[in-house]
Formats: C-alpha cells, structure tokens, sequence
C-alpha cells in the first residue's frame, strides 16, 4: 500500500492502525526499523523558550528539522542545539517557517514530531501529521478549544500514531506514589478537590502595536486566529510574542490553560475522572480587564458523576488574584506572578488547613492540589512535592528527587519504539483538556452554571459559540 492510497483509507476512515501487528498498510516497516533501533526522525516545531527547555532530552533522537517564523528564535534554537553533547543528532537539520512547508517537503523524512508552539498553533499540525502516520508529542494544554481537542484525538485515533501531550508531572515519582496513595484508599472517600495556581495570565490593557522582528514572518505567526498587531514587550507585558499570547483569546487560554493541565493531572488520574464527562461547570467569581484578553480571576465549580465504586466530585479551581487586590504592576509582574502570596485568589480551604494543621512556618505552596479524603488529606503539588495529613500517613514515603523533563520526552520516544501507547496519549489528556477548555468557555459565558453533556452546552445556547475556532482561510483543521 502506497502513501496516497493510505491517505484514501485514512479519508474515508477506515485505516488500521499503524501499531496493529496483524495490519500490513503503511507504516510498519519503518516501525520495524524503529523498533530494532533505528533513530526516531523528529522536527521540533515552535523554537520559543518551551521547546528550550525540553531540548536536551529531545535531542536523544535525530533531529531533522527546525520549525518557527521568527528567524532569530530558530538560529537560538539551532545554537543551544550545537552547543549540547549530542550535537551531532541534529547535524544538517533543515530550517522551516511554515510547518505547512515542513509537511509538504520532509512528510515521507519524519517519525515524530515535537510542538511546542503557542496553542493556536497546536490542532492543524498535529493533524498533518497524524494524516502521514507521524507520532505527535504536543506541549499543554492539548487544544485551543474544544472543537479542536476532539479534532486532534479523532486524527490520532484514525491513523493510529503515537500521542503524547506535556503533563511533565505525569512521568514523575511523586505523582505515581499520590495516585496509588489515593487509589488505595489511604485518604478514604474524596468528594471534593480543590485546584489552584499563582498565574496571572491576563492583560491590563493592549500595548502599542509595532513592527514585528525583522524577518519575521507575522502572517504566519498568527496562523488560522485573526491577525494582530504584534508589540514589544512594555514595563507591565512581555510582548505579543513570545510569551503574552497565553493572555489572549483565540491564541492562548488565559491562566487555567497555562498550568491547569500540569494541576488537575493527578486528579484526574486517581479519581478516574476521564472516564465521564463534568455534568456541569459553574463560574462562581470571574474578573477582566482589558476587551480580548482572558481573566486575571477563575473560581470555578465542576461536578463530576460517578466513576464505577468512586462518588461523585466537586473540583474547584482558583487562580488569579483575590478580591479586592487590584490588577495592577503594583502587585503583579509582568510575567503574570503575584508579588505576594496574600494577593493570591486561594481556594479558602488552604487557610483553614494551615491554621488547623499549624503549618504557619510550612504552608502550603502558591500552586497546588488539595485532596480531601473522609480519613485524611494529601496536597500535591503538580511535580514532585506531596504531603500527608496526618502526618503518620506518609511516614514510609521517601524524599523524591526534583522534576525533570527528561522521563516524559523519552516515554514519547519509547513508546514509539515499543510500539504502544504513551502515558499522557490523547485517550487520557483529551478529557482533561476539555475540562480545562470548560473553564475557559464558562468565564466567558460570565457568573453561571453552565450544563454540559458532552458535546454541547444544554442551558446556555450562546455559550456553545466558545467551544469552535473560526480559522482564517488556509488555515482550516479538518479532522
């Protein structure tokens, strides 16, 4: 079979997967090839600061390509890439703007590849890809919007690749001990966790546009969102690019989709909550300030039926800053970090738990999970930090060593080589992603209880508007 007639099949969705033993279609030599040792060929598609900081270990394999419309991002890129000691894994890589092109020219050349773009940048090529048969490991969250996750996790069920999205905490020890902890009951019943984070991931208002860096391609940095003006960074902003793209709609997802999916990860996990679908999400407190960007305050109430034996559960989300702190530069920084913890927007669980634990010299830290369970109560951070309480509880648990991104990247590569699935595939991190997108949809739909049923909301018609992307033309992700 051909690459053409595959992606016939794959059209007209009846392609096996490239994984299945007993299937001969495209794919399985090349898996054969992997599987015997052969170097997994990979592009890294977006060169920002997050594809920096997982370079290393995704440079255990070859790479062949480097991908991004900022020149000067790239030629960074390539550097850090030479001065490491697998330099030669990424020896004669080629340089693309567009990963459009990438696709075009290198298709029948890749195994895999890495993105790690902004998040409008993540459905259309992870969906090229999987229509070549190409293993995709994508940063967090999964997906712009709703529309796009289902889209992603369709594609990568149809073709059959290997997936894989950033839950960097999932690959670690401490998360592994706080699941099986819970698991086997060791905190009794949950009904209630409370989730947290100490981003701001908003706007105080919109900079002065300006032109973008020379060489820069801008049109396709803005891809299938509607055009903006790209600015430089400002005394209270970083600039468009690279980083405040997270603050804006239809380019990024504000702070619960910056660090939601890394929080709510062990949740989801120990309770099984993937399994179903939220019942409903409530915008309980939401602030904004400047018209297009997300909010610099969530508090958020999901409830969750019942899993199998699990009761059902509340999860609770709060980010931001508290009422009646100011959204200013006089308490926040401009990468969107409080200047003091006491301006946090914290779930009212923390201070009572610190005061009737005494952990005023040891509170708990700005971002976190709190797990209460009818015998006890576990916090988890999101990487490597759990504490027990009572204290007893956890009295056999060994220090673990700090988060590394390393263990996560190379289970993307060993899966591929292996032949099965990675630890955070689509199966598991698209319905975290649609409970984070949840949040996403419901503080713009403002202070409700919006249903949900797991492709639409049932109460509030408007409100489905937020769960599509309209894309600029040539830009479209079909799936």
């Amino acid at each position: 079979m051909n690459r053409r007639t595959f992606l016939q099949l794959i059209a007209s969705g009846g392609a096996c997967s490239a994984f299945n033993i007993g299937c001969a279609g495209f794919g399985q030599g090349r898996a054969r090839q992997i599987a015997a040792g052969a170097p997994i060929r990979v592009a890294l598609i977006g060169c920002g600061g997050r594809m920096g900081s997982i370079l290393e270990p995704v440079m255990k394999e070859r790479v062949v390509a480097f991908v991004d419309p900022d020149p000067a991002q790239v030629k960074r890129m390539v550097a850090r890439a030479a001065a490491l000691p697998q330099a030669a894994h990424a020896a004669g890589a080629r340089v693309f703007a567009d990963y459009r092109d990438l696709f075009d020219q290198m298709g029948e050349e890749l195994d895999a590849v890495v993105i790690a773009t902004p998040n409008h940048h993540h459905a259309l090529p992870t969906v090229l890809a999987a229509e070549r048969g190409i293993h995709v490991f994508v940063e967090k969250p999964l997906a712009l919007t709703l529309e796009e996750a289902k889209l992603m996790h369709a594609a990568a069920k149809r073709t059959g690749i290997v997936t894989q999205v950033g839950n960097f905490g999932h690959s670690t020890k401490a998360m592994q001990v706080c699941v099986d902890s819970i698991r086997r009951g060791l905190i009794g019943e949950i009904r209630d966790v409370w989730c947290y984070d100490d981003r701001v991931n908003a706007m105080m208002y919109r900079p002065k546009g300006c032109p973008p860096p020379a060489g820069m391609d801008w049109d396709v940095w803005c891809g299938g969102s509607p055009k903006c003006e790209y600015y430089a960074a400002t005394a209270d902003h970083q600039g468009m690019h690279p980083h405040d793209w997270h603050s804006w709609i239809g380019y990024g997802n504000g702070s619960i989709g910056n660090m939601a999916t890394h929080i709510m990860d062990a949740a989801f996990w120990a309770l099984d909550l993937g399994a179903v679908r939220p019942v409903s999400v409530e915008c309980q407190e939401v602030q904004f300030a400047c018209e297009g960007a997300w909010a610099w305050r969530d508090t958020l109430e999901y409830q969750f039926p019942a899993r199998g034996n699990l009761p059902p559960v509340t999860l609770h989300w709060h980010d931001g800053l508290k009422d009646g702190i100011p959204y200013d530069k006089a308490h926040v920084d401009k990468f969107g970090h409080p200047l003091k913890r006491e301006y946090l927007n914290l779930p009212p669980v923390i201070a009572k738990y610190e005061r009737d634990l005494h952990l005023e010299k040891a509170p708990f830290a700005n971002m976190g999970t709190i797990f209460e369970g009818s015998k006890g109560l576990i916090w988890f951070s999101h990487h490597s930090m759990i504490r027990f309480f009572p204290r007893h509880l956890g009295k056999e648990m060994n220090k673990f060593p700090g988060y590394k991104s390393t263990e996560h990247v190379h289970e993307f590569y060993n899966a591929i080589r292996e032949r099965r699935e990675a630890n955070t595939n689509f199966d598991y991190s698209e319905p975290l992603a649609e409970t984070l997108l949840l949040g996403n949809v419901a503080a713009r739909a403002g202070k409700k209880k919006l249903l949900w049923d797991g492709a639409r909301i049932t109460n509030d018609d408007a409100a489905n508007a937020f769960l599509k992307t309209d894309y600029r033309p040539g830009w479209e992700v079909r799936a």
